[in-house]
């Protein structure tokens, strides 16, 4: 097969799978909405497992806690979430979206159950949960064996109401609250967290793809790509569907990928602690095709055997 044809083939090929949109590497990512208009009441407070690609949300299955705003998965793979309404650290299984207090014991955030609090979750590369409170604007530890938080750096010290955060290498970000409570634009901002002093310095707006939200869930990728899920409403409308983010570190700077299709979410966890491993090299993504695309191949290497068998003869 000469050259010329070799590259027409390949110049084929990619075009075909530009064109049927099946080039991609978008991972999937668990979310719970913490509001909804769904008409099974089962659907709200739930986990929800999402192609951030499409927005299209599976129902995984209700959580049987009614405010849960942080979610992070550990090393293992657990999925834990952060619990508002009751205060309490649980872990919530994949397969049926069931939660589980820590240590059989709700109210294990060990602060006052009517405090509100607005919480984002991450886990660090050395196992440390990371807890956020945007009311507060504080961050804390929480204990993976029993929930209790503890503050870290001054009460205030963020000094922004960042609604969640999330860690790659030795690195943590928060995003900020979009709107406060009278329906005014806020702290829309992407932030850098110092988890050792609990302080947290702005990067840069998310600027103008961003529609306005309330709250938001946010985390990394396997990749170090960084993600937003937004809760989002406009003063005086109904909820509207939730936006998927991806986020430059550099800038704060937010490119919209999709509408999800559920209203409600401001939990967003996709992978274990990512950048650990600080000497390796950086993760290469590796491109998959769905069944389109994979017809789209069979059908050019059909194409390309016919046209070697041909040229033989």
């Amino acid at each position: 097969m000469n050259s010329a044809f070799r590259s027409a083939v390949h110049g084929l090929l990619l075009a075909l799978l530009a064109g049927h949109g099946v080039l991609h590497a978008e991972p999937f990512a668990w979310g719970v909405n913490s509001r909804g208009n769904l008409p099974d009441d089962q659907q709200v407070h739930a986990l929800w497992r999402i192609d951030l690609a499409t927005g299209e949300s599976d129902y995984v299955g209700w959580t049987s806690f009614l405010d849960m705003e942080g979610l992070a998965l550990d090393a293992e793979g657990t999925l834990y979430g952060a619990d508002d309404e009751s205060k309490t650290l649980v872990t919530v299984s994949t397969e049926s979206g069931l939660a589980v207090a820590i240590a059989n014991q709700r109210a294990n955030f060990g602060v006052p159950i009517a405090e509100v609090l607005d919480l984002g979750m991450t886990f660090t590369c050395d196992g440390e949960l990371l807890v956020s409170s945007d009311q507060r604007e504080t961050l804390f530890t929480a204990d993976p064996t029993d929930g209790m938080l503890t503050r870290i750096g001054d009460e205030g010290g963020l000094g922004a109401p960042i609604t969640d955060i999330a860690a790659w290498g030795e690195a943590v970000y928060g995003i900020g609250q979009g709107l406060d409570g009278s329906g005014n634009s806020d702290s829309p901002f992407l932030y850098a967290i110092d988890a050792e002093a609990g302080t947290a310095e702005v990067i840069g707006p998310l600027g103008s793809a961003v529609a306005p939200y309330a709250n938001a869930g946010l985390a990394f990728d396997a990749d170090g790509v960084l993600w937003a899920l937004t809760d989002r409403r406009d003063n005086g409308s109904p909820d509207l569907p939730s936006e998927i983010l991806r986020i430059d570190l550099d800038t704060g700077a937010a490119t919209k990928v999709a509408d999800a299709d559920v209203v409600g979410f401001e939990s967003l966890a996709i992978a274990p602690p990512g950048g650990c491993d600080r000497g390796a090299p950086p993760a290469v993504v590796v491109p998959t095709l769905d069944r389109t695309g994979l017809g789209v191949l069979a059908l050019l290497l059909l194409a390309i055997g016919w046209t070697l068998l041909t040229q033989r003869r």
